[in-house]
């Protein structure tokens, strides 16, 4: 089916009036060509299509269910009320941390009843991972610093990131959520590519704001990362990826298991243009894409489902931080395969030898990866050495050419619309 008549058939939500504009009317203004521009680029070589017609699927899936319909038995469960117990707590104790007196609960600005609303369900994955993906990162909490110690300078954004399995509405203990995302100005670690911010060589050994966390026994798994920054063509947000029956090795890494959701998780834009206005993030010169004009963002919200984490800010300045939680609701039957462009090794970062983003998108307009291949292990039980494979940052600088040649073309013809 032609991408505009799927377009055509997208329920955008209500409650955003931005998103009220007729269909025609969108159309009409010409902006598919731009917005399958952005989709195919701005994480280089995605097939917008692909994705649509993998949410289609999903959405009319006999079997699907959403974390909201699984309210009833968690409330039976106590889990519900345990929750919201554990979020106020969690708040007051970042608020004490940054120097704040804590919050009696009616003034903590949580609703227990957005539970499920606010949520990422998917009970087959629908978005693909990227180019950015780097498979082998560490189990820690912290994810702000890489190798060195250094702390990216940022917002800072502590993260709760609740795990539900909505075959049976019980949270997922003994998961793990893998987490990752951009800079405060639009550019990822761990990727060398002349469209991902200088193309510096040295960025492949750099593994800040990337890491795995393990749920608890409550489906809860925590991070402290950064609020994202945005680059051209796509909203702010953030990866995850959630791993089951994986092995945690002496390393902090994990091994094995498999994957049963890819996806990636947005903020309101009020918060966004709060977090956009104070320093480093303004210094980002690229433009910014607003949620409604983000096409993976719309195609997240079908079916009922809500990819917006829940916010609040920690003190009286936007600089002092902010908590956010989400419910993810996922099958654990459903397997995914991604592919990883490097691996994260105790010798840095290297390039994954075929990887079906090696070089990609290339000249030809190649299309995306077919997930027909079993997925590689997390961490290869002997990773590639750089005195066995050569100079990994040469390697990688020169498979992200291709990338970055697609990143500059399509931050030149926004810029010129």
């Amino acid at each position: 089916m032609p991408l505009f008549l799927v377009l055509g058939h997208l329920t955008f939500p209500s409650s955003t009036s931005s998103l009220k504009l007729s269909l025609m009317q969108f159309l009409s203004l010409a902006l598919v060509p731009m917005l399958l521009a952005v989709a195919s680029f701005a994480h280089p070589g995605h097939s917008i299509e692909g994705d649509v017609h993998r949410r289609k699927y999903h959405l009319q899936h006999s079997a699907r269910r959403g974390v909201y319909e699984c309210t009833s038995d968690l409330q039976k469960r106590g889990w519900i009320s345990y929750q919201a117990d554990r979020r106020h707590a969690r708040l007051n104790e970042l608020r004490e941390r940054a120097g704040y007196k804590s919050l009696a609960r009616r003034d903590s600005g949580l609703d227990v009843e957005l539970f499920g609303r606010q949520a990422s369900c998917v009970l087959d994955p629908e978005v693909m991972e990227g180019p950015y993906w780097v498979a082998g990162e560490l189990i820690r909490e912290d994810v702000r610093s890489g190798v060195g110690g250094k702390v990216e300078p940022s917002v800072a954004l502590h993260l709760d990131i609740n795990v539900i399995d909505v075959s049976n509405c019980q949270p997922i203990p003994d998961a793990y959520v893998e987490l990752w995302g951009c800079n405060s100005t639009g550019v990822y670690t761990g990727v060398v590519a002349p469209g991902n911010g200088d193309g510096n060589p040295a960025e492949i050994d750099n593994n800040a704001l990337r890491g795995i966390q393990p749920t608890a026994q409550n489906g809860t798994a925590s991070f402290t990362t950064v609020f994202p920054g945005h680059y051209t063509g796509r909203a702010n947000h953030l990866h995850i990826i959630i791993h089951h029956g994986a092995t945690r090795l002496q390393n902090d890494t994990i091994r094995g298991g498999t994957i049963s959701h890819v996806g990636q998780i947005y903020f309101n834009e009020p918060l966004i243009k709060s977090v956009e206005a104070t320093s480093p993030y303004t210094t980002n010169k690229q433009r910014w894409t607003p949620n409604d004009r983000d096409v993976l963002f719309r195609i997240g919200f079908q079916g009922g489902d809500n990819p917006i984490v829940q916010t609040q800010t920690i003190g009286g300045s936007i600089k002092d931080g902010i908590w956010g939680t989400i419910d993810v609701g996922v099958n654990p039957q459903a397997v995914r395969n991604p592919k990883n462009v490097n691996w994260w090794t105790e010798d840095g970062g290297m390039p994954n030898d075929g990887s079906p983003w090696d070089e990609f998108p290339g000249s030809g307009g190649a299309n995306p990866p077919k997930e027909t291949n079993p997925p590689n292990p997390p961490n290869p039980p002997n990773p590639p050495k750089p005195s066995e494979t050569g100079n990994g940052a040469a390697r990688a600088l020169r498979r992200g050419g291709a990338i970055g040649g697609a990143m500059r073309s399509v931050r030149s013809f926004l810029e010129s619309a």
